[in-house]
């Protein structure tokens, strides 16, 4: 049993143990290039300044990534809500479907970056535009993959329901809801990244708070290490939204077929 057991588990440890070597060779040259180089600190800075500028800061790393973190939380969820409420209107309501989805393409077409001085206009320096920024850019994945998990469905599928006796709150719940689950988790994994890039360009954008705020204060004041610490405490928040998605997936979507390979 052990001679099985222990190859599998050495199969299975190879591939972080890669991972974590190659990323620990990458800090190794970036360490030592930059002193080979000699580059200043203003420039580019070694990791383990960056390491050390991220402890000292912690506080304030944390302070900041609070308000961000709720500006992009409030805006994801609205756009989930929103998304999977329009996806169902172009679904049941068919006369809507080519309005709902051509305006909702032309909007997406606009860059919200351009748009964003607007809503600090309109809604202030405060959250609202943060919150606004991060819905709109989360809204079109979300309603996209929603669309098409409630829609791609096979009519045999909805006609045997029909001939089982299915009533349609049974077939929304058991086959149309159930088939486009996996689809909004997945479009949640994308709309998440781009949820906190709306709000971080409304912190570019106006505002005294936020990681936004944060990075353009370390901008002018040339510190570098603190806006690659900045940056740590974003990559490190969203791998954490992305990782609880994933997270729910493992755990209640057991039954797709990707995870019971």
């Amino acid at each position: 049993m052990y001679d099985r057991l222990l190859p599998k588990i050495v199969t299975q440890l190879a591939g972080p143990a890669k991972g974590v070597l190659g990323i620990v060779l990458a800090l190794l040259i970036w360490e030592y290039g930059v002193h080979f180089a000699g580059l200043p600190e203003y420039v580019l800075p070694v990791p383990s300044a960056i390491a050390e500028r991220f402890w000292q800061t912690f506080p304030l790393q944390v302070h900041h990534l609070s308000r961000t973190g709720f500006s992009t939380l409030v805006g994801l969820a609205l756009a989930l809500f929103s998304g999977v409420l329009l996806a169902l209107l172009v679904v049941y309501v068919r006369s809507l479907r080519n309005v709902i989805v051509s305006v909702l393409a032309a909007f997406n077409g606009i860059p919200k970056v351009a748009i964003a001085p607007l809503f600090v206009i309109w809604f202030g320096l405060g959250v609202e535009s943060k919150i606004l920024l991060a819905f709109l850019l989360a809204l079109f994945p979300i309603f996209v993959n929603s669309l098409t998990g409630l829609d791609e469905i096979e009519s045999d599928v909805l006609d045997l329901s029909k001939l089982a006796g299915g009533t349609k709150w049974r077939i929304f719940f058991k086959i149309r809801l159930m088939n486009a689950i996996p689809y909004i988790t997945d479009a949640l994994k994308v709309a998440f990244p781009l949820a906190l890039v709306g709000s971080i360009v409304g912190e570019f954008i106006g505002g005294n708070t936020g990681m936004g705020y944060l990075i353009l204060s370390a901008q002018f004041n040339l510190d570098t290490s603190l806006v690659f610490a900045s940056l740590l405490s974003i990559t490190v928040f969203t791998s954490l939204g992305v990782g609880a998605v994933a997270a729910y997936e493992n755990i209640f979507l057991k039954w797709r077929p990707s995870r019971r390979r």
